[in-house]
């Protein structure tokens, strides 16, 4: 059995292509204008404050019927002109039918960057414009220090005329409370210990 490692893909790629990759190639980049993006792989650090804000983004209450919480899953944001998808750290969207089915950015209602020292300007500049772009309403950015603590969450709010983000708040004090898609307070001990 021959596996492929992801220093043997292509510099560019087609949806068709990245769909037929073995899942443990296809996991390893994300596709953006077409280009092949070699993801690094996440500290522990990382990994436990995705998955534990995704597990308290799940358990508050929504302003929206029938949502979802994932992390690390594939988002297309556009097809056209060139193929783009994202693998935010956490996705709030929309319940799909269709079971297997992943969401496209139209179901995505909130997704969550975990910014490390390394990541942070990719988080802050290019899938910020991106995310605004296909009109994802809340993007939520857990900006970790180099010690990998929280030392801030920004929270971005779509400004739907210009497709942008809008800073709405940023929380410094310890907490998150949101008031948007979803209602009720995130402490940052509880993704942190």
């Amino acid at each position: 059995m021959t596996i492929q490692s992801v220093d043997s893909l292509p510099h560019e790629m087609t949806e068709e292509q990245y769909r037929s990759l073995p899942e443990a190639v296809a996991r390893g980049i994300e596709v953006v204008h077409g280009h092949v993006i070699v993801c690094e792989s996440p500290s522990p650090e990382h990994n436990r404050i995705a998955r534990r804000m995704a597990n308290t983004l799940e358990s508050l209450p929504s302003t929206e019927p029938c949502v979802r919480v994932d992390t690390d899953i594939d988002v297309v944001l556009w097809r056209v002109p060139r193929f783009t998808f994202r693998r935010p750290d956490v996705v709030v969207y929309r319940g799909l039918d269709e079971p297997g089915a992943k969401p496209e950015a139209h179901d995505a209602l909130i997704v969550v960057e975990v910014a490390s020292p390394s990541t942070a300007a990719e988080d802050l500049l290019d899938k910020k414009v991106q995310y605004a772009r296909v009109g994802i309403p809340l993007y939520l950015v857990v900006v970790l220090d180099v010690k990998y603590r929280i030392a801030e969450v920004l929270e971005f709010r779509l400004d739907a005329h210009a497709r942008e983000y809008r800073l709405h708040r940023m929380h410094r004090e310890g907490s998150v409370q949101l008031e948007h898609v979803v209602i009720g307070q995130i402490l940052f001990e509880e993704l942190i210990r």
